[in-house]
């Protein structure tokens, strides 16, 4: 269990956020492409994601197609 736990404390926090960053612009990505929005609307979507990771995804998470919603 030490060593666990020591590999947990010996990570770099800056590696966590880019991991989180990473995985929350995957997820951003892959639920625009499951939204009924146009084409166009998903290739711009994805390009604000991409080019501006942490702007893009919250923006994206404000105003973006919403999956659950087109469900219901």
């Amino acid at each position: 269990m030490n060593a666990a736990l020591d590999w947990a404390a010996a990570l770099d926090p800056r590696l966590v956020l880019l991991a989180l960053l990473v995985a929350l612009n995957l997820w951003a990505t892959g639920i625009t492409a499951l939204s009924r929005a146009p084409r166009r609307e998903k290739v711009l979507w994805v390009a604000v994601i991409f080019l501006c990771p942490i702007v893009g995804s919250v923006l994206w998470f404000v105003f973006g197609p919403k999956l659950w919603a087109e469900r219901r």
